[in-house]
């Protein structure tokens, strides 16, 4: 059939089929530990199991956008309808079978989706692919649908008991089997249907002893909240008791005080006189108190100027300091620069004096060569002048063999030979003779070039005693210096405390202390009040009777005890 729009009262067969499946999934689910429900319900399984399978996400969206819905239930059921409307029912149940290990936590073991049943059920509700339904949600009130299965649908035959049985015509054996077979099925659900109604009854027997024992812990508390009740009550009136008998007490002691205020009154007007004649003599002393004060004022106005003298004094020596500190810093360098140049010249002394020591022993040597070379060149002079002259004695001789024999020309051709050879010897020598000059002249003038550094070497000896002259002379001078810098700083070290002293110490109006700052007397017509001139404090005569010279002043002036102390120690480390 096609176009079903309405399930009850049109469609009984199909809200029967509804009402079973929502009873088959609320069968053994397992209740939830909650504040406000304990009753867990299946729209809840299928939002955990749904969220394995994308094509219920579309319809939970569908079903919790519909806004007269407001429980679980309601929801579950439009849930339901729009899986059949389309045809998808049969693979619910099919995954819910599938997971089982989600289904096992939300279910108790005995429950159908657990048994072999549910397999059956989920072939069984293929079938209902055939039909097409149209159902309508938006006005259906789903929240307080009555559940009720209806028996008479399930039992076949109708009533066995009120059925008038026709006569039989003939015996029939297998008809009487059958009956007996629907009878024993209708028993077997009839005792299902017992055993599901003894489980809610165990439940709600659980639920109600719960229960009972909320309600004695209940009646528990609200008789100790009783008993608090009347315990603050007590203290409540214990309370009213002591404010009654405070304020009974607070009347005395008014009447008390009001007679000690009439006495106190007498004795004011009888003190006012003697008050004004003592104002008479404050305001006389007031007017001797502004002319002292404009003295203090002008010392204070001196001790300004003196304090700025002060600061600029110290920036001078702060600047002066660090003068000196960057010019022996320089002085320092110019040390360090001069032990460096007098290290090289020691080294360069050194080596001058080695290649010196080296050249005399070379001179020395190169003058005995130059002594036996020139003695050898006079006598090869001798020997070349001797030759020649039995040269020419030779040619005259070779004249006169010529004439004389053949034989004489083998003697003549070794006499021209042996001229040749002396030539090149002769020639040889005075070569070597060249040379023996020229490393003559190489060594005269290395021996001028020793003497400039000898010369050279002694100017520097003379440069470095200078230097190291001038080196004392400005450690001296260092010294003298450091001595300076550390009086200096002790002078400046004394100014800036001076300085801190007349920064910190404050002068303090009479108006605002009324005891002395060392005895804490009260002070009075007879105790007068005196200011420190070093720290600006308000002490009486006793703690003030001391005069120390000041740099503020050229006169000696009053100090207190505490300060005169300070000052006495100063002058003894100083």
């Amino acid at each position: 059939s096609s176009g079903i729009n309405a399930e009850w009262p049109l469609r009984p067969g199909l809200y029967q089929l509804f009402v079973v499946v929502e009873q088959i999934l609320q069968h053994g689910l397992k209740d939830k530990n909650g504040l406000f429900s304990s009753r867990s319900d299946f729209f809840n399984v299928i939002q955990t199991v749904s969220k394995d399978m994308e094509w219920t996400k579309d319809l939970i969206e569908s079903v919790n956008n519909i806004s007269h819905l407001k429980t679980f239930t309601g929801r579950g059921r439009a849930f339901l309808r729009l899986t059949m409307i389309q045809k998808k029912m049969h693979i619910l149940f099919l995954q819910l079978v599938d997971n089982m290990s989600k289904v096992q936590v939300l279910y108790h073991p005995y429950c159908l989706l657990l048994s072999e049943d549910a397999h059956i059920i989920s072939g069984l509700l293929v079938g209902l692919n055939v039909i097409d339904c149209n159902l309508c949600l938006k006005e259906r009130d789903l929240d307080n649908l009555p559940q009720v299965v209806q028996l008479s649908r399930y039992l076949k035959d109708g009533n066995y008991l009120h059925n008038s049985p026709s006569p039989p015509a003939s015996p029939q054996p297998d008809t009487h089997k059958q009956d007996f077979q629907n009878i024993l099925e209708q028993k077997s659900y009839v005792e299902e249907i017992n055993e599901k109604l003894r489980l809610d009854f165990q439940v709600t027997e659980k639920k109600s002893k719960m229960f009972q024992q909320d309600n004695d812990v209940l009646t528990k508390e609200v008789l100790n909240m009783k008993s608090i009740i009347e315990e603050l009550t007590t203290e409540r009136d214990c309370l009213q008791e002591k404010i009654d008998k405070g304020e009974e007490t607070h009347r005395r002691r008014m009447k008390v005080d009001q007679a000690d205020i009439a006495i106190e009154r007498e004795t004011y007007e009888a003190s006012r006189h003697g008050l004004n004649e003592l104002y008479l003599l404050a305001k006389q002393e007031l007017v001797t108190a502004n002319c002292r004060t404009s003295e203090l004022e002008r010392d204070v106005e001196i001790e300004r100027r003196i304090k700025s003298d002060l600061e600029k004094a110290n920036n001078l020596l702060e600047r002066e300091l660090h003068d000196k500190d960057d010019t022996i810093v320089a002085l320092r360098k110019q040390c360090a620069d001069v032990k460096k140049l007098n290290l090289n010249m020691l080294g360069r002394v050194q080596d001058t004096d080695k290649k010196l020591s080296e050249r005399d022993m070379s001179l020395k040597s190169m003058e005995s060569r130059t002594s036996r070379s020139s003695s050898e060149l006079a006598d090869l002079a001798r020997q070349g002048k001797a030759l020649a002259v039995e040269n020419e004695d030779l040619k005259k001789e070779v004249d006169e063999y010529k004439k004389r024999a053949f034989g004489t020309d083998t003697k003549l051709e070794q006499a021209v030979t042996a001229a040749s050879v002396e030539k090149e010897w002769r020639e040889n020598l005075q070569k070597e003779g060249t040379k023996n000059r020229e490393e003559i002249a190489k060594l005269r003038s290395e021996v001028t070039h020793v003497h400039d550094l000898k010369s050279a070497v002694k100017q520097y000896q003379r440069e470095n005693e200078d230097l190291r002259r001038s080196c004392r002379e400005q450690e001296t001078a260092l010294v003298e210096l450091g001595d300076h810098l550390s009086k200096s700083k002790v002078k400046a070290e004394e100014l800036k405390y001076n300085s801190d002293l007349v920064k910190e110490n404050k002068w303090v109006s009479d108006k605002e202390i009324e005891n002395c700052q060392r005895c804490s007397k009260v002070f009075s017509v007879a105790r007068r009040r005196h200011h420190c001139r070093n720290c600006g404090g308000i002490f009486c005569h006793q703690c003030s009777d001391n005069t120390m010279p000041l740099p503020s002043s050229s006169r000696p002036l009053r100090v207190c005890d505490s300060c005169a102390e300070l000052l006495l120690q100063r002058a003894q480390a100083s």
